[in-house]
């Protein structure tokens, strides 16, 4: 067949057959390319993960420290019903004894976990900064098992020597068996 064409022919076939012959090599080369730089990504994030777990066991006495004294120091969930009363009642005198002013004081319903059982109060505050913050230190201490799930703090538009709080705050029990 190539005695058929002319040298004209002949040159132009081998050309194209360059051409085609270079563009599949470059749709190699890309793809190759993109598989690598694919799997040097996954093995610099499997060598972070490793650093990662090498770091938590290297810390596994100190967390099963801390998971010791949780399990022996966290209240267990008994009188839930009370739990919510009494965790206002905990509320309003840390807030009198810093002069934090309580409004619209909200008991809700109790939610559980695998990691806690927790009772939430709702409420908003008024006081100056520096009682706001005495206040809310004093409020979590680790032995009191109470968080600040959510605050919203904003200068009060009346008086800017005062500060106004939306609070929910919820006491942790140990989760329920």
């Amino acid at each position: 067949m190539a005695a058929n064409l002319s040298k004209r022919e002949l040159t132009l076939a081998v050309a194209v057959a360059g051409i085609i012959f270079l563009l599949v090599n470059l749709a190699l080369l890309r793809l190759v390319t993109q598989s690598r730089t694919r799997l040097m990504s996954d093995l610099e994030t499997r060598r972070q993960e490793l650093i990662s777990l090498r770091t938590f066991a290297g810390d596994s006495e100190l967390w099963a420290q801390r998971d010791a004294w949780l399990t022996a120091k966290q209240p267990p969930a008994e009188n839930l019903e009370g739990a919510g009363v009494q965790l206002l009642e905990e509320i309003k005198q840390l807030a009198q004894q810093q002069n934090v002013l309580l409004e619209k004081p909200d008991l809700q319903g109790v939610e559980s976990n695998a990691v806690a059982t927790v009772v939430p109060v709702t409420l908003e505050t008024k006081s100056t900064w520096p009682a706001l913050v005495d206040f809310l230190r004093t409020l979590q201490t680790p032995e009191r098992f109470i968080v600040v799930q959510s605050a919203d703090l904003r200068q009060d538009p009346e008086d800017k020597t005062q500060m106004r709080g939306k609070f929910r705050i919820a006491r942790w029990f140990a989760p329920s068996s």
